[in-house]
């Protein structure tokens, strides 16, 4: 059974901007400690008149915040999770993910992948991931508390969703993004 998840929106949804003065205020890859609400707004609806999700992909992985203190996320490791403003049809509260925790989950071996570079000093640059595999024993290292939600630190282009956390945000039927198997991922299949 698939272990891990990633997240794509499943819905017309809006595509959402930091206006320019808190463009570096929420990076998804380090913490950040905002003292209110950072505000995101619509730069173009995907569909005329798209309503607002419980859950969008883009510019991060961000939840309803009345949703998000029902469910327990709050305190997983590597995580960080910002207040948001999304101005949309009026102000909606919002929480937006950041991630520190990496973990090599990808197979570098058995993955299929149009570009891989290692560079002198050691760094990872992966992409156009065909087929992807996970490295079991690369996991099997990591107690399952460190490894709930990850990334890999030579492809952040998704974020690792373990099933548990999974199964907490689908039984809330919520609408905005469907969770798909990691295992088998590909950038080219839709």
């Amino acid at each position: 059974m698939n272990e891990y998840f990633f997240a794509r929106e499943n819905v017309g949804i809006a595509c959402y901007v930091f206006p320019d003065e808190h463009i570096d205020t929420v990076p998804g890859y380090s913490f950040t400690y905002p003292t209110a609400p950072v505000p995101l707004v619509i730069q173009y609806d995907s569909e005329v008149g798209c309503s607002v999700p419980d859950i969008f992909e883009m510019p991060a992985f961000s939840i309803r915040k009345s949703i998000f203190n029902t469910i327990d996320l709050q305190a997983i490791a590597g995580t960080n999770w910002v207040d948001i403003d999304l101005v949309h049809n009026g102000h909606h509260e919002f929480v937006m993910l950041q991630v520190t925790n990496q973990i090599k989950a990808i197979d570098r071996v058995n993955s299929n992948i149009k570009r891989y570079r290692k560079d002198d000093d050691g760094d990872e640059m992966m992409s156009g991931i065909r087929q992807l595999r996970i490295d079991p024993k690369a996991l099997a290292e990591v107690e399952l508390a460190q490894r709930l939600i990850f990334i890999d630190p030579a492809w952040y282009k998704q974020v690792f969703f373990h099933k548990s956390v999974v199964e907490q945000l689908t039984k809330l039927k919520l609408t905005g993004v469907e969770f798909i198997p990691a295992e088998g991922y590909s950038d080219f299949v839709g």
